[in-house]
This record gives C-alpha cells, structure tokens and sequence, in this order.
C-alpha cells in the first residue's frame, strides 16, 4: 500500500484529474435526455435566454396556411423578446410568395413537398455583456417531436443550420434523444462584447431531405469578462472512464515491474 500510495502521487499530475476528481466537468448526453438542457449560466448576471415551446411558432390561435409566415413570433420561454431586441424571422416573410414551412400544427416543418421546402431565416439577438471586452457565449438548442418516419435515427437526417457569426462557426451536435425525439446543440464562442447577434439559419428542403417537425427552440446569450462557459454535449456517452482506467493499470503495471525487477549487473 506505501508503495501504491507513492506511484499515485508521482502520477497525479498525468492521469489522476481524469479518473478520481469528481469535479472534471464531462460533456451531457443527448442520448441520455428527454429533453433540452439548462446551460450552466442561464440566471446569472449578465446572461439571458428565449425559446419557443410545441405549437407557438406561428402564433396562437395558428394563422391559415396562406398567412403561416415565420414572422418575428414572440417567445413564450425565457427572459428576453421583443423589447430586448429578438427577432426570427423567414427571409422572405414579406413577400406576397413565401416559402411555406409552419405545419397546421403550429411547429416548423422543413423536408419535402408543399410544405418544407428549402427556406432562409434570420436569429437575431442582443448580447449582454458590461464592456466591449471580454467573452460571449451563445448556445441554440432544439428538437423534433417525438414520432416521425423511420425513427429516431431518421428524425436527424433534417435539421436548421447555423451559419457563421461573426467569422465564427458553431460546435454542432445532433442525435436522438431518450424519448425518440432528434436534438441537437449549437454553441458560438464569439469573442467581445457585440452589439446584436445576427445568425442566418437554413432549413433544408428539397427530395434528398427528410421531412421533420421543429417542435421547440431555446436560446442562451452569456457574456463573461474572463472566458467563455465551458459548457459542452456529447450525442452518445463517450469512455473516457473506462480509457483512463485502462491506462493507469498500464502504468501500475509498468511501475510496478521497475521496482521488482533486480539491476543488471555489470
């Protein structure tokens, strides 16, 4: 035991942060969830976040189709709208020809046929720093309603992309979720303080697209002096316990044999 003890404390500086401290901060899962997270920062000082739940794209009651126009939709989550500067909006929401993507029943839907063809929308969003400095955060999330053709693993073959921010590109992550629902996470690290956030969304259509319906949203702005929050999701569980056990066995092993093993001699 002394000796394990000993090789533990020469090591700890390699292995022992991966293995033993319960605070190492491993990624959420989506296929562990049923339903979006609630990002580390949300409620703290200079933070904010909206959203949309099942049914409130398009308004309550839900407009006929001729007049189901993605257009500037009030939230009904969260602690930013309207007043604060957030907006979404399909591209073509003024002309007399759009491009129809809310369903009858009040959600998203983007795929094939008359309703889901390829269509372009604009986020937009203030941020919330103190300074012009230092370090925002944002992070959109969504999901699909739980049935649809095929699957889960069909339900992610569809989704809205982000587009660029700023020069920067979003970590993105899909997969399906523990209630057969497709979620996905995009995460903007987006340095200073910007005035408004503008992020180009794309829903896909067209034959090659897998119809779906984006059944919720939420959107989380963070601004920190001192660095962008480190929250981060993984679609499957990884092994990086099991890895980092395996590699300190390996280790032992190898120490060990040093110890036993007499000096050649000369």
């Amino acid at each position: 035991m002394h000796y394990l003890s000993q090789i533990l404390r020469c090591t700890a500086g390699i292995l022992l942060p991966a293995v033993f401290f319960p605070f190492t901060a491993f990624p959420a899962v989506i296929a562990e969830a049923d339903g979006l997270f609630t990002p580390s920062f949300r409620g703290e000082s200079h933070t904010g976040w909206f959203g949309w739940s099942p049914g409130t794209f398009f308004g309550d009651p839900v407009p006929p189709a001729e007049e189901r126009r993605l257009d500037r939709p009030a939230p009904n989550l969260g602690t930013l709208g309207p007043t604060d500067g957030v907006t979404w909006f399909q591209n073509d929401a003024g002309a007399d020809s759009f491009v129809l993507i809310g369903a009858s029943s009040g959600n998203i839907y983007t795929g094939q046929g008359r309703i889901g063809r390829q269509a372009f929308a604009t986020l937009e969003l203030p941020a919330t720093g103190a300074e012009a400095d230092g370090f925002t955060t944002l992070i959109i999330q969504g999901r699909t309603t739980t049935s649809g053709f095929g699957g889960p693993e069909a339900l992610i073959q569809n989704f809205p992309v982000f587009g660029s921010v700023n020069g920067a590109d979003p970590t993105f992550v899909i997969g399906a979720n523990s209630v057969g629902q497709g979620q996905w996470w995009a995460k903007y690290e987006l340095p200073g303080n910007p005035a408004l956030i503008t992020v180009p969304v794309e829903f896909p259509g067209g034959p090659d697209t897998f119809p779906i319906s984006l059944a919720a949203l939420a959107v989380d702005v963070g601004w920190s002096p001192s660095g962008y929050f480190p929250d981060t999701v993984a679609a499957v569980p990884e092994p990086a316990t099991s890895s980092a056990l395996f590699g300190l066995g390996v280790l032992l092993a190898i120490l060990f044999f040093r110890r036993t093993t007499p000096p050649s001699q000369p």
